[in-house]
This record gives structure tokens, C-alpha cells and sequence, in this order.
């Protein structure tokens, strides 16, 4: 059956393409069956197995990752279009590296000990979320803090963070806690647009919970109660 495939190519231009989607196609391959009748089209792909995340796109409005989004053939209609918050290159095509340099300027990345240390069953199961991120920046385009406020550090920095936090591993805890200080957890409002986006369903609205609740035991942030997405 065919659908139609409209394609936000540049803010003021969208294309049209009439398309014979069959049984379980996925919108990866939708695009490139464009791409057969458009070679110009540009979009990411590498895996098409939902674990690198370069295929992040829109689809009617909806972050998803093309490689694992089904196209059914009862759709008549469907749209496509890049992520929002980060700077097109060009079509579908979006710009990952300020991502990339934030989260090398934030320093997340672990202070190795030079001591063997044992890590518990337990901890490998709490940090498993944070471990499991993709960099797909799902997370990230559907936050309205960042939108906003250059001072919060966002979902995906806070999520590659926690397992540093809770690893016994990392020598230099401090310097960690330091660094989520930084990133200003607290402005997060827990709209859960994150939660509910993530493609790998790694919740991190709650992890970022979490953080905010260690900085206060630390006596590095008082949260004042009730301020959050839920009380208003």
C-alpha cells in the first residue's frame, strides 16, 4: 500500500514522496527507499539495530529511532523531520558534536582507582540505565529546561554521569559530586518528557532524582518541597 512520506528538508521546505510501504518496514528503511528516488536525501543510520542512536528522527512529531519505528501500511500520511534542539546540517541530519563537547567539558568519565575493587551484583544492576545510553539525544530535544536555561546540564550528561556517582571504582568521588553540582540538577522540573521519550526506556527523570537527592545529603543543595512538575 502506498504512503504518502512528507519531509521537513529545511525550514521553510517540505517534499513530498509517494512510497509502497509493505509489511514490517521499518522507517529506516522507508528512507531509503526515498533515498533510491532522491539520492540528495540525507539522514544517519549505522546499526539499524537501536543501539548506536544515530537514526534519531521525528516522526508526526514524535522522537523515535528510524531503525526501530514500524511504518504500517494502514498509514496514509506520515512526517518526518529532524530533532529538535540541536542544529540541522542538513536535512534529517543534525548536529551531535556540542553533545559531544559538553560532555567533555562536564569531565563525565570515571577517576580510576589503582587498587582492585570488587563491584556488588547490586551496583551493576543500579547503574545498568546509565550504562545502556545511547546518545541517541532523544532525551535531551524534548526538554524544556534546556530549551531555556544554557545552565542546566540536560538528561543526557545526568544519565552518562550516575554511574560514576555509584561506582566504587571511581577514586576521585568528590570530583564527580563536584561535577554534578555543576550541571544544576535541581532545574530539572520532572515533566518526565524525558522518561517518556527514551527509546531505551532508561527513565532519566529519575536517575536525575536521585542526583538532586545526593546533593542534598551532601548539604549541597537544599530542595525546596514539592517544587517539581507534579505540584504544579
Amino acid at each position: 500500500m502506498e504512503v504518502k512520506v512528507r519531509i521537513k528538508r529545511s525550514p521553510l521546505a517540505r517534499e513530498e514522496f509517494e512510497i509502497d510501504v509493505e509489511k514490517d518496514l521499518t522507517l529506516l528503511e522507508v528512507l531509503y527507499k526515498i533515498k533510491e528516488v532522491d539520492p540528495t536525501l540525507s539522514f544517519r543510520s549505522m546499526c539499524r539495530a537501536g543501539i548506536c542512536g544515530t537514526c534519531a528522527v521525528k516522526l508526526n512529531g514524535k522522537p523515535v529511532l528510524a531503525c526501530s519505528t514500524r511504518v504500517l501500511p494502514s498509514e496514509e500520511e506520515i512526517f518526518i523531520e529532524p530533532l529538535d534542539g540541536f542544529r540541522v546540517i542538513k536535512d534529517l541530519v543534525v548536529d551531535h558534536e556540542e553533545m559531544y563537547l559538553k560532555l567533555k567539558r562536564s569531565k563525565v568519565w570515571l577517576y580510576p582507582s589503582e587498587s582492585n575493587v570488587r563491584v556488588d551484583e547490586r551496583i551493576n544492576l543500579k547503574s545498568s540505565r546509565s550504562w545502556e545510553c545511547i546518545l541517541c539525544g532523544i532525551c535531551d530535544s524534548v526538554c524544556p529546561v534546556l530549551s531555556t536555561s544554557s545552565l542546566f546540564g540536560g538528561p543526557i550528561i545526568l544519565t552518562r554521569l550516575y554511574k560514576h556517582l555509584i561506582d566504587p571504582r571511581n577514586a576521585n568521588q568528590e570530583a564527580t559530586v563536584k561535577t554534578l553540582h555543576s550541571l544544576k540538577p535541581d532545574l530539572c522540573t520532572h515533566c518526565m518528557n524525558c522518561s517518556y521519550a527514551c527509546p531505551k526506556r532508561l527513565m532519566p527523570e529519575g536517575l536525575i532524582r536521585e542526583e538532586e537527592n545526593l546533593l542534598v545529603e551532601k548539604g549541597l543543595l537544599q530542595k525546596q518541597a514539592g517544587f517539581d512538575f507534579l505540584s504544579f
